[in-house]
């Protein structure tokens, strides 16, 4: 569980009416009570993320949330941030028991699971305290449900396998670069000294990548730009793969024969996260801003702005330079991702390393649904730079 990173592993999240069982059937299924349990509705007020690797399943993310059924001004905040799960979903537990005579409440969030592609499992909670017709709710919705007690630890292990078995065989794609290597390729990865990361550690998507390299049995040989030259006079010939950021591109490309491949992170982690053709589109509407535009840069990260935050800078500083004037831009972090994109006339959003790829194709799926175009940071400086045709050659993806 811990060699694979948060965002990569399937996210399940369990939805509910308040007192419905569901911290209760979390700490059953999982067998790690750490979920807080009360009788008094209204326990769990906010979203809870938790990783767990159990048999069957294998690695996972769980996340309890608040009562579906909340109407207090306080409570329609958290059934807001309960309803934004479901952008970062893979598969849900909806619970059913005795909150409800009609159920009108699950089913209308079912049917908005469903509308997001998101595989539902109904989830019958307290089967030892009370009766709930199954078969009368399997004649409107479409789903496998399965009975649990977790007072009595009853029938958890059907619903493990209901998960098996109806999750998602794609929720993340299942290799970044393992298509475009073979075992035995030299790969080099250029990684510039300037690019910021936490002491003796690498950043996520070099990571990642290199993980993903050694896992395909692909030689991995790492150095900043400065040493690049001497490895390569030290190589017996040249690499099948050079992978480097964006802000080195020039001086790689310049040491770099024209036939070697050569892509970057950001470009990869494009492919690997979103819809990498989705993306290519989007840059290639950069050229038509007009001064006032609005412009939204979206960047997945919460963290506290570090030198000026470079990327984002440049991105607005080239945004500009190439509408010919000032553009309004406004920057999102973090969850926050406006509903109503009418009026913007790009996205920028950052490779978004740090969320599951559900996640970043529900932001995809918005602003394609409102015709919005969106491209990421990587794209946007392959394509200020010039050199998008060149990155994205060894993908068979044309700009």
């Amino acid at each position: 569980m811990q060699s694979t990173p948060q965002s990569n592993k399937m996210h399940i999240a369990v939805f509910g009416r308040r007192n419905s069982g569901k911290s209760s059937l979390i700490n059953a299924l999982t067998g790690m009570p750490f979920l807080v349990v009360g009788d008094k509705p209204g326990t769990t007020t906010e979203p809870v993320f938790q990783a767990f690797d159990i048999p069957i399943v294998g690695p996972f993310i769980i996340v309890d949330t608040a009562g579906i059924d909340d109407d207090s001004d306080l409570g329609r905040f958290r059934v807001q941030k309960t309803r934004e799960v479901m952008d970062l979903t893979d598969l849900s537990l909806l619970i059913f028991s005795e909150e409800s005579d009609d159920y009108k409440l699950e089913k209308e969030w079912y049917h908005e699971l469903v509308k997001r592609n998101i595989p539902v499992i109904g989830v019958i909670t307290k089967v030892d305290d009370h009766y709930v017709d199954v078969d009368l709710l399997k004649t409107e919705l479409k789903i496998p449900f399965v009975k649990v007690s977790s007072k009595k630890n009853i029938n958890f292990g059907s619903l493990r396998h209901a998960i098996r078995d109806f999750a998602p065989a794609e929720f993340e794609r299942a290799s970044i670069l393992g298509d475009l290597v073979s075992p035995g390729q030299v790969v080099v990865m250029v990684m510039p000294e300037t690019i910021p990361a936490p002491k003796y550690r690498l950043v996520s998507s070099q990571q990642q990548i290199l993980r993903d390299l050694l896992d395909h049995h692909v030689m991995a040989l790492s150095v900043t730009e400065v040493e690049l030259p001497t490895l390569l006079m030290n190589l017996k010939g040249m690499p099948d793969l050079v992978i480097t950021d964006s802000q080195v591109y020039d001086s790689v490309s310049e040491i770099l024969p024209a036939n070697v491949p050569l892509t970057t992170f950001a470009i990869l982690m494009a492919r690997f996260k979103g819809d990498l053709p989705t993306f290519v589109a989007g840059a290639e509407t950069i050229a038509s801003l007009q001064p006032g535009d609005k412009v939204l840069l979206s960047e997945a990260c919460i963290h506290h702005p570090h030198n000026g935050e470079i990327d984002r800078e440049l991105v607005k500083a080239k945004l500009q330079e190439i509408a010919g004037g000032k553009l309004e831009i406004r920057t999102s972090v973090g969850p926050d991702f406006p509903a109503d994109l009418s009026g913007y006339k790009l996205i920028v959003h950052c490779g978004g390393c740090i969320f599951n790829r559900k996640q970043l194709m529900m932001r995809l799926a918005n602003s394609g649904n409102q015709r919005v175009p969106i491209t990421n940071y990587g794209i946007a400086f392959a394509y200020f730079k010039g050199i998008l045709p060149r990155v994205l050659e060894i993908m068979h993806v044309s700009s």
